[in-house]
């Protein structure tokens, strides 16, 4: 079936149709060094769209995915709990509190199917629709996508020239709706790594605007 122009537009909701208008460069950057590697060899075009690694896993992977997978305990590859099977939250919990020195718990890890699922998760839990997330720029395009999805919008803040987050851009961007701020570090798809700082000073922030506005605003 054909889902190409006018039959599409009937066939689907507008708003799915207005996201495939409106799809992400990077896949379609990722599509056409695809179509360029089968025409001119792989070892000739030099894709950095959407970060797959260049570098295959070490060994040791491959032998603990096979092992799992002949692994014929009862049940073993059944449905998990939906937060995770706790042995692997509990390994989480453990690197986490390492590197962040502060402890967590395994009941406070969930375990997704990469950021994206995450953040879905995530929004669907503290977002009601018309809500705002401030995030600086440049930023990730399928964050807009994200927050639509759960009938909400983003407000980019301009960043300054060495990527630094601005906390005045940040502030210009709050309203009553603004139920979050996004960031991530090392930034995507700056790689800027924000100073601890930077990061005091919207945390500062984050605590004046929740106090103005009268609602928790989550980082």
């Amino acid at each position: 079936m054909d889902l190409s122009g006018a039959e599409n537009q009937m066939l689907i909701a507008k708003s799915i149709n207005d996201s495939m208008q409106k799809s992400s460069w990077i896949r379609k950057m990722f599509e056409e060094g695809a179509r360029l590697k089968a025409i001119h060899g792989a070892d000739k075009v030099f894709d950095f769209s959407i970060g797959n690694p260049n570098l295959p896993p070490p060994p040791k992977f491959y032998e603990a995915l096979a092992a799992i997978a002949a692994d014929r305990t009862p049940g073993i590859h059944g449905y998990m709990a939906n937060a995770g099977f706790m042995e692997t939250r509990k390994a989480v919990a453990a690197r986490v509190s390492k590197e962040q020195k502060l402890e967590v718990a395994a009941e406070n890890i969930i375990m997704s199917v990469g950021a994206g699922g995450a953040l879905n998760a995530v929004f669907r839990a503290i977002l009601d629709a018309g809500d705002e997330i401030v995030i600086p720029k440049p930023l990730f395009v399928e964050y807009a996508f994200y927050a639509d999805n759960h009938h909400c919008s983003i407000k980019p803040a301009a960043t300054a020239d060495n990527f630094d987050i601005i906390i005045e851009n940040i502030e210009a961007q709050f309203s009553e709706k603004t139920r979050a701020v996004l960031i991530n570090s090392p930034n995507n798809p700056t790689g800027k790594v924000y100073s601890e700082a930077n990061l005091k000073a919207l945390a500062e922030l984050l605590g004046r605007m929740e106090a103005k506005y009268g609602r928790e605003i989550y980082l």
